[in-house]
């Protein structure tokens, strides 16, 4: 018999199994699973460590004079508890109450009470499962503490997916032509060869050397269907695709059918949702609005070919508890593109309900300051209504009814105050969340003539003004801490810098620069990987999936302000490499959708499991991301399986929007070459070649100074290309496409633009430029 009763320390591989719903076999392998432990004191002899060292004849003591107790054991991420188990050493007098504690956003909350005890051994069964990284047990008898053992045992998980993992990580769908392309290869000494294999052929037709555990193969572009994959040795990874525009290829359709599953009433569920508006599970703070304003304007045309699946869906055909939840808005015209119309579904129901939280009101900024390039297909009612929404409630400091939940941390709803509340990670509050509402707002209103719009500029600038003075990088809190609103922060210093670069407040540029070398410093590992500090892979008991989606937009958006070419590229490559983290580039090796195989091309191994019910109902809904790797899983523990919470939110598909966004029009660009005599080619790089056997084309327009205009159309110079191309003729004062003719003088100037608003891509060209 073991000391520990029917446990000794060998066999701790088992408690290990109990507590990370993992085998026992790869539990003994893995012993840094096991808990740390740290106190408020402890005698000599009696150290942290003997409470969770398999022994029962061994204790934990602290001081004698210690009237606030505290035992915390940490583990290496998020796990679900179940039950717990106390138990006293042999002389000690139990303490009568025992407070059981976990960490949230700094402060420990309390999810279990022990009171009145006087047994020397105590098992907690929860009526729910705990999600915990840590746990503290805290005396609030005043007495001094004596601990043999704690267990705290947890939620089992399995994989039904019948498939296995590869030992070379790699992006499983694909990679961009011409961007950077990378892998990790745990374990693997660095000077070791790697090829890229031709999966048809079985050639190598590409190689190099692992450094870091990881191998790039950034300059291989081959213009080829072709499937390849990665080589190190015997081992090899996922067969993978490279082509142009690869992501937007697999993904623009599937970001549009999710947000229209994912409507509230009206998507594939028709239930009315708690904490539900516009989108199901909450949206108080899901950045809907935003994001969507943002893919239509950064890349109008790849929206505006796709197929109609959406329609409008009257409120009128509804039971009565559904009346007045939209339809203030008038209908969108017939044959509206699906983008437009979820731009539209979102506005009207926040205005039928009158939703009046700072961060909902927020998201209409976005709809009015759209308006020029929504107006085609909406009717100006939509407008003048949303407006005047705006202008009566902006500066409300009270809410009404509905948002009275735990998501209103606000402390006044007025968008015009100074916001200095740092938010959680939960995601609400971001710093910054108000700057670019307020700086659209300020442009609205001057359209409008109105005389007040001053006051809009001025928030917004005394807000980034304090961002720049107060907010510290260091502090995880103000950045990876945010979860998948973090995005928000570095767009606000981008959208002022470049939007109003003569108003802008001092301190921009070197600000971003330190959040740059910071992101860079926290990202020095196999899996080019941005920590929450030095210590944490991932933010503390938290899910990290709508993060690791949204880093991409902070990235491009902090590459529009910074100048250090170094610093971009290498920013540029955390980018991707979070693009390729989320498609199995992670110590799980899978992509974050449990449904990915089916949904998205190319992709081998989904995320383990998905959550069924919930508030949002996504389970079925396409292309939701259900989960991603957990601080157990680093740096690379993939035998740890299915856990933490897994569960699939708006707020997730939103941050991917938005980098999908971003990087649109980070990428996109338009260039001039002389061809002959008065002849030019007009060349754009954008996201727009997604079916490899067709030839797409897009309009591009072109105006001088007086404002006369034309559009000129431009094709894919090949099938596998990034360019679309046309050409243009210059006669001195004219320049023609086809049979269109556009004035253009000696002291003129030309701009050739695609995208709009704060998204427009131009190149502005005077007649010098044509000789």
């Amino acid at each position: 018999m073991s000391k520990f009763g029917i446990l000794s320390p060998k066999y701790w591989g088992i408690v290990a199994l109990l507590l990370f719903g993992i085998s026992p076999v790869l539990a003994q392998k893995n012993l840094s699973f096991s808990a740390t432990a740290s106190s408020s004191s402890s005698q000599e002899n009696h150290a942290e460590k003997l409470s969770i060292d398999g022994d029962l004849q061994t204790h934990w003591s602290s001081l004698s004079e210690d009237k606030n107790a505290w035992l915390v054991l940490r583990f290496p991420g998020a796990t679900e508890v179940i039950k717990v188990e106390i138990n006293f050493a042999p002389t000690a007098v139990p303490n009568e109450t025992i407070y059981l504690q976990y960490l949230l956003n700094g402060d420990w909350k309390t999810f279990h009470k022990v009171e009145n005890n006087r047994a020397k051994k105590i098992e907690i069964q929860l009526k729910k499962p705990q999600l915990i990284d840590r746990v503290r047990l805290t005396a609030q008898d005043q007495k001094a503490m004596e601990i043999s053992e704690v267990l705290l045992l947890g939620q089992q998980y399995s994989d039904e997916s019948g498939l296995e993992n590869k030992p070379i990580l790699v992006n499983q769908s694909g990679y961009n032509l011409y961007r950077s392309k990378r892998f990790t290869a745990p374990g693997i000494s660095d000077e070791t060869p790697f090829s890229i294999v031709n999966v048809k052929t079985g050639k190598a037709q590409f190689s190099g050397k692992v450094k870091g555990e990881k191998g790039d193969f950034s300059a291989f572009n081959p213009l080829t269907e072709d499937e390849f994959l990665v080589r190190v040795k015997e081992l090899e990874s996922f067969p993978f695709r490279i082509g142009p525009n690869w992501m937007e290829r697999v993904t623009y359709r599937n970001m549009i059918d999710f947000m229209l599953g994912a409507r509230h009433y009206t998507g594939t569920v028709k239930d009315i949702r708690r904490i539900s508006f516009a989108w199901r599970d909450g949206d108080f703070f899901n950045w809907s609005m935003q994001s969507l304003v943002a893919m239509y304007l950064s890349n109008p045309e790849a929206y505006e070919r796709m197929e109609r699946k959406g329609q409008y869906v009257s409120n009128e055909s509804f039971a009565d508890n559904y009346k007045g939840l939209w339809g203030k808005l008038e209908p969108f015209a017939p044959e509206t593109p699906d983008i437009i119309q979820l731009i539209h579904w979102d506005a009207d129901v926040k205005i039928s309900q009158k939703l009046d939280h700072e961060m909902q009101k927020a998201e209409l900024a976005h709809f009015l300051y759209a308006w020029p390039y929504l107006k085609q297909w909406l009717p100006q009612q939509n407008f003048d209504i949303v407006y005047q929404y705006v202008k009566d409630n902006w500066e409300k400091e009270t809410v009404s009814e509905h948002s009275l939940s735990q998501y209103n941390l606000s402390k006044e709803h007025d968008l015009l105050s100074l916001k200095t509340q740092l938010g959680t990670t939960k995601g609400e509050m971001p710093p910054g969340f108000s700057v670019i509402p307020n700086l659209m707002l300020y442009e609205v209103a001057l359209r409008k003539g109105d005389a007040a719009a001053e006051k809009f500029f001025a928030a917004a600038y005394r807000q980034l003004d304090w961002m720049i003075n107060n907010l510290d990088w260091s502090d995880p809190m103000t950045t990876k801490g945010q979860r998948m609103s973090e995005h928000m922060t570095m767009r606000a210093f981008a959208y002022f810098y470049q939007q109003f670069p003569e108003r802008a407040p001092e301190g921009i540029p070197e600000k971003v620069k330190e959040w740059a070398q910071l992101m860079l410093d926290r990202s020095d590992n196999l899996w080019d990987f941005r920590k929450y500090s030095v210590e944490e892979w991932t933010p503390p008991g938290w899910n990290e999936t709508g993060n690791i989606l949204g880093f991409p937009a902070a990235v491009f958006a902090a590459n529009g302000i910074l100048e250090d070419k170094t610093l971009i590229n290498d920013l540029e490559m955390l980018a991707w490499s979070h693009f390729e983290n989320s498609f199995g580039r992670n110590p799980t090796g899978r992509q974050f959708s449990y449904k990915g195989p089916e949904e998205v091309e190319g992709v081998d191994l989904g995320w383990y499991s998905r959550h069924r019910g919930g508030i949002g109902l996504l389970d079925e809904v396409q292309f939701v991301f259900d989960g991603s790797p957990k601080s157990f899983h680093y740096p690379n523990f993939p035998e740890a399986g299915d856990l933490g919470w897994t569960e699939g939110w708006v707020q997730f598909n939103t941050a991917f929007n938005l980098s999908m966004a971003y990087m649109a029009n980070y990428y996109t660009d338009i260039a001039l070459e002389k061809t002959g005599d008065g002849k030019y080619t007009v060349a754009i790089t954008a996201p727009l070649n997604f079916d490899y056997k067709t030839i797409e084309s897009v309009s591009l327009k072109i105006s001088n100074q007086s404002g006369d205009s034309m559009m000129v159309q431009l094709k894919e110079d090949q099938p596998l290309g990034v360019k679309l191309i046309g050409a243009i003729e210059f006669t001195g004062d004219a320049i023609f496409f086809e049979n269109q003719k556009l004035p253009f003088g000696k002291d003129d100037t030309l701009t050739l633009s695609y995208g709009y608003g704060f998204f427009q891509r131009s190149l502005v060209l005077s007649v010098a430029d044509f000789n």
